[in-house]
C-alpha cells in the first residue's frame, strides 16, 4: 500500500486494543518496563541535567482546548519529569524523558536489512502525553504500538537512510500519529499534524556518523517534541500540507526520490505487529555491536585466552555496521561517551578484558585505560559482501563473524541474533535484573516492584498517575 498521512492516520485512529495480538500487548509491557529503567540508569547524565535545567519547570502549562471530539476536559494539563518529580508542559516532558532513554544507547532497536531505529524512544514521550491527557494504561498501549508500527514500516521502505537522512525523520510521523491518538483528534486534524510535523523534521544523519556528540541521543525526542506541538496546533485548528508525501516538494520527492508503498501493517491481512520484532539490548552500545560483543565475550571465555596473546581482533560485518562504528574516528584515544558507545574497536577491547560491556566501561576512567588503547589497535573491521548479503536474506538479523588471532591459533565464530534479540529473546529473570540494575542506584525496592507491576498490568490501569509518582528519586 502506499504510505502516505491518510494511511498513517486511518491505522492509527483504527488499532484497538481489543485486536492486538497476545504477542503485540507482550512486547508493548516488557519494552516499557525496559524503557523505563534506561531512563533513570541516565537520570544523571549531561544531556539530561542540561534539559531538565531549561525546560523542567515551566510554569504554564496550557496546551488548549481541544477539538469536540478529543479530550477537552483533560487537555491543558502537564506531565512529570521522571526522576525529579517536577511539572512542565507535555512536550517538554516528552523531550527530557525521552533523552533519558536514549543516553545510555541501551534502549531497544528494530532491524529492517541493515537499518535500525530505537522505536523505544518514544515510550517516555507518549507516557507524557498519556499523563498530560488523562489517558489510560490500554490507551498509552495502543500508541506505544502505533508509533512502533509507522516508524518500523517507515524504516522498512529504506527510503531515509538512503538518502541521507537519519531514522528519526520517521519519528516526525509515528509520534505525531501516537500523540495524535491519545490527545483524541479526529482525522483531519491528524493528518493535518502529520503534514505540520513531517514538512518540518527532515533529519541528517550526522547526528550518529563520525565524531558523535549529544545529539545523538535528543535528535528523535526533539523531533517527538515538535510532533506533539503539532498535534497541539492541529488541535487548535491550524492546518498542514495534507499531501506532505506525495504532493509537490512532498517526502516522496525531496527524501524518498519517489513513491513509497509498505507491506501490510500489523494486524491487517494477517501481517504480525513490528513492535514484536523489536530487540532488546543486553549491552549499552550501539545495536550493531551486540553480536561482536557477544561473540569476543564468548570466544575469550570459551578458549580462555590471554588477551596479551592476543594478535589480531578480526570483525567481519556489513556495511551499515562498518560505516557508522569502524570509521577511521572510532579508533581515537580520546572518544567522547557517545563516540565510544558507537566504537567497534574501543567495545571490542572492552570485552576481550571485562568479559562484558556495562554503563560503567563508558566512564572517562575506562576511555582512557592505555591496556584498551593498546587492544584496539589490534582491532580491524570489514564490510564482507557475505554480511551485506546476510541482512538483505534475512532483514531481522544483525550477523556478525568474529576472529580471534594469536600465535597458537584463531578463534572463529558467527553470530546472527544477539542476546535479547527477538529470535533469541531475554528471559523475564534477565529483563527484571537489566531494569534492577539500572533503578536501584535511584528507587527503593518498593518503589522498583510497582513499577515493574504497572507494567506488567499495563491495559488494566486506569490512569498513568501512579507510574509517574514512583519514578520519583
Amino acid at each position: 500500500m502506499e504510505f502516505t498521512s491518510n494511511t498513517i492516520a486511518d491505522y492509527a485512529l483504527a488499532l484497538s486494543a481489543e485486536d492486538l495480538s497476545a504477542e503485540a500487548i507482550d512486547a508493548a509491557k516488557r519494552l516499557t518496563l525496559d524503557s523505563l529503567g534506561c531512563c533513570l540508569g541516565a537520570y544523571t547524565s549531561p544531556p539530561s541535567k542540561h534539559l531538565r535545567a531549561l525546560y523542567g519547570s515551566v510554569g504554564s502549562t496550557s496546551v488548549g482546548t481541544g477539538s469536540a471530539t478529543g479530550r477537552s476536559e483533560n487537555s491543558g494539563g502537564g506531565a512529570t519529569v521522571f526522576g525529579a518529580g517536577t511539572t512542565t508542559r507535555p512536550e517538554y516532558a516528552a523531550l527530557i524523558n525521552a533523552t533519558m532513554v536514549r543516553y545510555l544507547d541501551y534502549n531497544d532497536a528494530f532491524m529492517s536489512e541493515g537499518r535500525a531505529c530505537h522505536p523505544s524512544d518514544h515510550i517516555p514521550a507518549l507516557v507524557s502525553v498519556a499523563e498530560a491527557e488523562g489517558a489510560t494504561g490500554e490507551e498509552l498501549l495502543e500508541a506505544i504500538v502505533v508509533a512502533y508500527e509507522i516508524e518500523g514500516a517507515g524504516l522498512d521502505t529504506g527510503a531515509t537512510w538512503e538518502h541521507g537522512y537519519d531514522y528519526v525523520t520517521w519519528g516526525a510521523f509515528s509520534t505525531a500519529a501516537a500523540a495524535g491518538r491519545l490527545m483524541g483528534l479526529d482525522r483531519a486534524e491528524l493528518v493535518n499534524a502529520l503534514g505540520i510535523a513531517g514538512a518540518s523534521n527532515l533529519s541528517l544523519s550526522v547526528s550518529r556518523k563520525g565524531a558523535v556528540s549529544m545529539w545523538k541521543g535528543v535528535a528523535h525526542p526533539y523531533v517527538s517534541h515538535n510532533a506533539i506541538q503539532a498535534c497541539q496546533m492541529a488541535r487548535e485548528g491550524m492546518t498542514g500540507p495534507e499531501r506532505v508525501f506525495e504532493g509537490p516538494g512532498g517526502f516522496f520527492e525531496v527524501a524518498a526520490g519517489g513513491d513509497l508503498s509498505v507491506d501490510a501493517l500489523g494486524g491487517r491481512e494477517g501481517a504480525p505487529y513490528r513492535i514484536t520484532r523489536s530487540h532488546v539490548k543486553p549491552f549499552p552500545c550501539g545495536y550493531y555491536m551486540q553480536p561482536m560483543i557477544t561473540g569476543v565475550r564468548d570466544l575469550v571465555a570459551d578458549h580462555d585466552i590471554d588477551p596479551t596473546a592476543i594478535e589480531a581482533i578480526e570483525i567481519e560485518t556489513f556495511g551499515q555496521a562498518a560505516m557508522l562504528l569502524g570509521s577511521e574516528e572510532k579508533w581515537s584515544t580520546d572518544l567522547t561517551r557517545e563516540s565510544a558507545d558507537h566504537s567497534i574497536p574501543y567495545t571490542a577491547a572492552l570485552a576481550v578484558v571485562h568479559g562484558d560491556v556495562t554503563p560503567e566501561h563508558y566512564g572517562r576512567a575506562y576511555r582512557t585505560d592505555p591496556d584498551l588503547h593498546q587492544l584496539m589497535e589490534l582491532v580491524s573491521v570489514a564490510e564482507s559482501t557475505e554480511m551485506n548479503a546476510a541482512v538483505r536474506t534475512e532483514p531481522n538479523s544483525t550477523p556478525s563473524v568474529i576472529r580471534i588471532r594469536t600465535a597458537d591459533a584463531t578463534h572463529e565464530r558467527r553470530v546472527d541474533y544477539a542476546p535479547g534479540h527477538a529470535e533469541n529473546p531475554l528471559s523475564r529473570e534477565e529483563l527484571l535484573n537489566k531494569f534492577r540494575s539500572l533503578a536501584e542506584p535511584l528507587l527503593t525496592e518498593a518503589a522498583m516492584d510497582e513499577v515493574i507491576a504497572f507494567c506488567d498490568n499495563l491495559p488494566e490501569r486506569s490512569d498513568i498517575d501512579i507510574l509517574v509518582e514512583k519514578l520519583k528519586v
